[in-house]
């Protein structure tokens, strides 16, 4: 497969810093259910709130923040205080706890969901982190992953499939996965994805780029494949860059030394003058779970290529945009989706097998 010319790449990443003042229509979401997470900072907070208005029922997956973050029983309250000045004061909005580094918190949330029965309307795939604690070293979570690795893309892979059966109980189920323009910077090399051969220099930005490029690859891949399974052809999954939001994601996690210091103050200026609000970033999650064309039957999603208008897509900000061409050539999307059933152990989990998802199919 032929790599896009740098030129290209560099223009679709600016296209992502479009800083175009956006607005978007209320919906209605009385009687719907969200799962989102990272609900208590940055954009998923505001989408969590704009959600909690429109008058969707809730959870917010979020871990128990530390006291430099905002806590989400705080924003449990401002959801539903928002949810109260609509009229919509029997809405259930919680938190409900899970830790991204521990794949066996993922499994309990979503186990914990199952249990409920319901069927869920809206997932939002948001929770993430920009840099590595670990610094220019390594770091590893307790499921021996690299942390950008498994918090930016693994655990949301578990979930989504976890949740995909109570995905398929509602009529017209979104998934909504934040990815970022920088996917087009990211490296596909599926030999790489925890340090194995190393960033030098940049190694928790090339993570995330690669990550971000790793989700988009593989969201458009499990849209394909659900178009085969009858029970899941009418869930919408999609990858949605917020655009430069000026965010906690710009904190950098590793250890202060002078070298972090200088760049933590260089990446906080220049989101703080060239990037959007937390608000205007949430907007592109809400436009994406609740706006966007099906394809020409209501009842069946349809991926852009095959001339619909459903799921399998990367929009920037508000714009439907090309993604990096792995995106669309099988054999990468074969080989990421393999990658992933290897890493997660999927068909030991029963995943694969008993939703027809054959990794080598």
């Amino acid at each position: 497969m032929t790599q896009p010319a740098t030129a290209w790449m560099k223009a679709q990443v600016q296209k992502g810093n479009d800083r175009t003042r956006l607005t978007l229509p209320d919906a209605d979401l009385s009687n719907k259910w969200v799962v989102i997470s990272g609900a208590n900072n940055g954009i998923g907070r505001h989408a969590a709130i704009k959600f909690a208005a429109w008058g969707a029922n809730m959870v917010l997956a979020c871990r128990d923040a530390p006291a430099k973050e905002v806590h989400p029983t705080e924003v449990v309250a401002e959801c539903r205080e928002a949810a109260l000045q609509q009229g919509h004061a029997n809405s259930v909005i919680e938190w409900w706890q899970v830790d991204y580094t521990e794949l066996k918190s993922v499994e309990e949330f979503a186990q914990k969901w199952l249990q409920t029965g319901r069927a869920l309307d809206l997932l939002l795939n948001n929770a993430g982190i920009g840099s590595s604690p670990g610094g220019s070293s390594v770091f590893k979570t307790k499921d021996g992953f690299e942390i950008i690795h498994q918090v930016n893309f693994l655990s949301h892979v578990l979930l989504t499939l976890r949740l995909l059966p109570s995905l398929a109980k509602s009529r017209a189920p979104r998934i909504v996965c934040t990815t970022s323009s920088y996917h087009y910077l990211g490296d596909f090399n599926l030999q790489n994805c925890n340090g194995e051969l190393g960033s030098p220099g940049h190694e928790g930005v090339n993570y995330y780029k690669n990550n971000k490029l790793w989700f988009q690859v593989w969201l458009t891949e499990l849209q394909s494949r659900m178009l085969h399974r009858p029970e899941y052809q009418h869930i919408t999954i999609n990858g949605v860059h917020p655009g430069f939001v000026n965010s906690g994601i710009w904190n950098l996690n590793n250890t202060e030394s002078w070298l972090t210091t200088a760049k933590r103050i260089w990446v906080k200026l220049n989101a703080y003058f060239y990037g959007i609000s937390e608000e205007q970033g949430s907007l592109a999650l809400l436009k994406a779970a609740t706006c966007i064309e099906a394809g020409p039957d209501p009842q069946v999603q349809s991926v852009g290529e095959d001339g619909g208008k459903g799921g399998g897509r990367y929009f920037s900000r508000f714009s439907d945009e090309i993604p990096m061409p792995q995106a669309h050539d099988s054999d990468s999307r074969q080989s990421l989706w393999i990658k992933v059933n290897d890493e997660l152990k999927l068909r030991e989990k029963g995943l694969l097998d008993i939703l027809g998802f054959d990794p080598i199919s």
